[in-house]
């Protein structure tokens, strides 16, 4: 009885979290879609970058209260610089979207930033800021990277 009871439950859970159906970026697997504000005006959605554009991403969680996030930054925007045939998409997350556009435009990286949503958040989690998810041309997480990012850093993970 306490095994069925046990399968049962955990059925239950793995319906209710969506376990297992592509909801939450992992590496080696696709990339949950999702479609974030630019906060430069319109929208970004992942499908469409990846029908219309093609090219591998970087998508990189910050917030405008977060010290190392706006150390980070700078060498972002440089890599993006070097490294046209990679894209980058800076989304705020845990922040205002007052203090998320005034820290953007103080800082004014050559990459488009967003600010995330709910359905952003619970699809690419974040364990302290920043975290940077990579993804390849085909749309796959390759990587998961948690804290400050370098120029030599993102050389050496591209």
């Amino acid at each position: 009885m306490f095994v069925a009871v046990l399968v049962i439950g955990l059925a239950i859970a793995w319906a209710i979290d969506g376990t297992g159906d592509g909801g939450v970026a992992e590496v080696g697997e696709p990339a949950p879609d999702f479609t974030v504000d630019l906060l430069d005006e319109g929208a970004f959605q992942l499908s469409d970058h990846f029908r219309d554009d093609g090219r591998p991403l970087i998508v990189n969680l910050w917030a405008s209260w977060c010290v190392p996030c706006r150390e980070e930054m700078p060498a972002l925007s440089a890599f993006a610089e070097a490294n046209p045939g990679i894209a980058i998409l800076g989304v705020a997350v845990e922040d205002s979207l007052v203090d998320a556009t005034a820290f953007g435009e103080e800082i004014d990286p050559v990459y488009p930033l967003a600010f995330g949503n709910t359905a952003f958040d619970e699809a690419y989690p974040n364990f302290g800021l920043p975290v940077t998810y990579f993804l390849d041309e085909a749309g796959v997480v390759t990587r998961v990277h948690n804290g400050i990012l370098t120029i030599e850093t993102l050389e050496e993970i591209s």
